[in-house]
């Protein structure tokens, strides 16, 4: 699959989202950023919100993408471990979702139309474990799938608790004991 084509207006709004947070961006420095004018951008994306849901929504695509790569060879237990383990290591990685996860997690968790987002993710995770093998029902796979993205989440917006997630040995203990069971 092709990379897509680079999007010149949301590079420039991650790049701003990055430096100033949700808060603290404005459209006038995404448009200067990218080389707009306001109203160009307007016509585009009629607010912040929907700017950053756009940025975000690329950010994920290009997450799950790497996600399904990891999985590609390995059978679905192991994809589990692995896509968990190296998934929030990477997560934090990513500058724009890192900062918005570390500083102002709650605009992640207000997004409009987090529902579907989240509904669509569990889809593409669901996806990959059913190309790595899993063969429980659709309708089960669908729920683990959603539960291993709402504990992976919950986990990137509140790391503090008893699983050191600096500690990859113990994430990925945490991932083959209480995760990986939820797939077969």
């Amino acid at each position: 699959m092709p990379d897509p084509m680079p999007d010149p207006v949301l590079d420039a709004a991650r790049g701003v989202f990055e430096q100033y947070g949700a808060r603290r961006a404005n459209m006038d420095d995404v448009a200067a950023a990218a080389g707009i004018s306001r109203s160009t951008l307007y016509r585009r994306y009629p607010n912040k919100e929907e700017l950053l849901a756009a940025v975000v929504t690329a950010e994920l695509d290009a997450f799950f993408d790497e996600l399904d790569r990891m999985a590609a060879d390995l059978p679905p237990q192991e994809a589990v471990i692995e896509c968990f383990a190296r998934g929030l290591a990477i997560m934090r990685d990513i500058p724009v979702l890192g900062r918005l996860a570390q500083t102002e997690p709650e605009v992640i968790s207000g997004m409009p139309d987090r529902g579907h987002m989240l509904l669509a993710q569990s889809d593409r995770v669901a996806h990959t474990l059913r190309r790595s093998g899993a063969t429980m029902p659709d309708d089960e796979l669908r729920m683990a799938a959603e539960l291993l993205l709402r504990i992976a989440t919950t986990y990137l917006l509140d790391p503090a608790g008893h699983l050191d997630l600096t500690d990859a040995h113990a994430v990925r203990d945490f991932a083959k004991r209480y995760l990986s069971p939820l797939v077969n």
